[in-house]
């Protein structure tokens, strides 16, 4: 037997006309996800082993499947997926059979939401370069608290989340998204980590459920072509020691409320979904520096304390990337996801990319702790390695493709992430963009959106403000909640007045975006007069 490629039966037939490729590392969580998942809707898939302890993942072979060097990646014929929830989306949409997204938009929102704190705010501190990082610099102690305090904030946002709505399962007496990405997480939190589950006894017991699935048992690392080869060398040690190698109207009958913090990078990506589908949105001002993110109030919103927020009537979906596909299903108008399979499924990687492999890594709260304990030196050296990393695989996955655009000449969720993404590389973080020419080459053509022009955080209602009220003595004032809520009608109105622009290139699309612009400045400027 060939261990780096195998057959893998699903646990009913496959529906592909087609052999699924699954490009997989034994120990990656990411690619478990993905197995999981492609059992529990019965496909059966070819197993492609990449043995990252080798360094197979940087192969010139491997690099043109995914330019991050990441595992999984999947490729159904012609089309080629990397990352895991843009993999389970595509399957999803592919293979609609035992779905793993329910009917409803609410619980359909609600998983989406749990899968992406697994996703974004968990996985990606854990990975084996971050903790080499963190052992290297900071000392060995520090890796197991680090490892502790950003799993625990998660499994605890998690606890919170699903405590009123679990049934036998995390959203319901059904296996979905949320299910997926909860059990292989919850496993290495318990098995690698060594993490006390006494304090998410909501997520101890729906673990309890998935350890008897016969599609989560096959897809058990320990049960992988690849393991039983490395097992060997193994036999003598405890498993679970064991080290990881590496707006226009809004056709809501609700008004939808947006609770986002103006120099937010993930509120600054819903802001730009909402004016693209031309939504008209109340703007919830949450001021981190006020702590406002930590209140009760708020922590009912989302537990796990961030920004963005939606609430569409009793809808509330926390994470940006669930917000921006749960648009997508409500509000169809103005898609962000194009109709052909294959460049929807580019446009969730490219998104993913931002949100799990780049963004995570920049937080304030990350960049601090860098600063701390290994000196304000490093900082930068950690954003330029983290950032460049993502930017120069989003430039190799789009060099070939991109048109006016990202994935074409339409505006779609690709360019929602990367819009914002590569502005705080150049603004904020002074980053050398000479690497990238293609993104470089997109933002340009971003900056001239009015949509875009409307969400930028300079223009967002707290941060105007902040910069703009001044008192009679000439100095930082505060404005009323009746001056804000012009500010708000005033912004209404303007993106109403842009309900029928054109994609860039389309005909009488230049015209309308300088008409737009001078919209958006018109009540800027207007908002400024009233609270000066």
């Amino acid at each position: 037997m060939d261990p780096n490629s195998q057959e893998v039966s699903g646990s009913s037939h496959s529906s592909s006309s087609s052999k699924l490729l699954l490009y997989s590392f034994w120990q990656s969580s990411c690619s478990w996800r993905v197995r999981f998942a492609l059992n529990l809707k019965g496909l059966t898939y070819e197993y492609k082993a990449v043995d990252l302890s080798k360094g197979e993942q940087f192969s010139p072979e491997f690099e043109r499947l995914n330019p991050l060097h990441y595992v999984p990646v999947l490729v159904d014929g012609d089309v080629v997926v990397g990352d895991s929830f843009a993999i389970l989306l595509y399957l999803e949409e592919k293979y609609p059979q035992n779905a793993l997204l329910p009917p409803d938009p609410q619980r359909r929102a609600l998983n989406l939401q749990a899968a992406s704190i697994v996703g974004s705010s968990i996985q990606p501190r854990h990975m084996m370069s971050v903790l080499k990082y963190i052992e290297e610099k900071a000392g060995p102690g520090e890796r197991v608290s680090w490892t502790e305090d950003h799993m625990g904030k998660g499994f605890a946002a998690l606890e919170k989340l699903l405590k009123d709505c679990s049934g036998r399962y995390a959203t319901g007496d059904e296996v979905y998204m949320a299910d997926v990405f909860l059990a292989p997480q919850i496993s290495i939190a318990i098995a690698r980590f060594n993490l006390d589950m006494t304090e998410f006894p909501t997520l101890t017991r729906i673990y309890d459920t998935y350890k008897v699935l016969p599609a989560f048992q096959a897809s058990l690392p320990e049960r992988q072509p690849d393991a039983i080869v490395q097992f060997q060398f193994f036999v003598d040690m405890d498993p679970n020691s064991q080290e990881v190698f590496s707006s226009s109207h809004s056709s809501s009958s609700t008004k939808l409320q947006l609770y986002s913090f103006w120099t937010s990078s993930c509120s600054w990506r819903v802001r730009f979904a909402l004016n693209l589908k031309g939504l008209s949105y109340e703007y919830k001002s949450v001021d981190f520096k006020k702590g406002e993110h930590l209140s009760p109030e708020f922590e009912r919103l989302n537990p796990l304390h961030y920004v963005p927020v939606l609430v569409d009537g009793d809808v509330v979906v926390g994470d940006s990337l669930a917000i921006v596909l749960y648009l997508e299903e409500k509000y169809p108008q103005n898609a962000l996801l194009p109709p052909d399979l294959k460049r929807r499924a580019l446009n969730l990687q490219a998104a993913n990319i931002v949100c799990s492999s780049i963004q995570p890594l920049h937080l304030n709260s990350i960049l601090e702790y860098i600063e701390e304990k290994v000196g304000p030196e490093e900082r930068l050296r950690w954003i330029e390695h983290h950032v460049g990393k993502g930017l120069a695989a989003l430039e190799v996955l789009l060099k070939d493709i991109s048109g006016r655009y990202a994935t074409g000449d339409e505006v779609y969720m690709a360019d929602v992430f990367l819009a914002p993404q590569i502005s705080i590389a150049i603004t904020r973080f002074k980053l050398d963009m000479s690497k990238f020419p293609t993104l470089s080459r997109l933002y340009e053509a971003y900056k001239v959106l009015p949509e875009f022009q409307a969400s930028l955080p300079e223009r967002q209602p707290d941060a105007i403000v902040k910069e703009a009220k001044l008192n009679k003595a000439g100095q930082p004032g505060k404005a009323s909640n009746k001056e804000v809520g012009l500010f708000t009608s005033l912004i209404d109105f303007t993106l109403f007045k842009i309900k029928d622009r054109g994609r860039a290139g389309s005909e009488g699309s230049f015209s309308r975006q300088r008409a737009s612009s001078k919209a958006i400045n018109h009540v800027q400027l207007i908002f400024v007069n009233v609270a000066s």
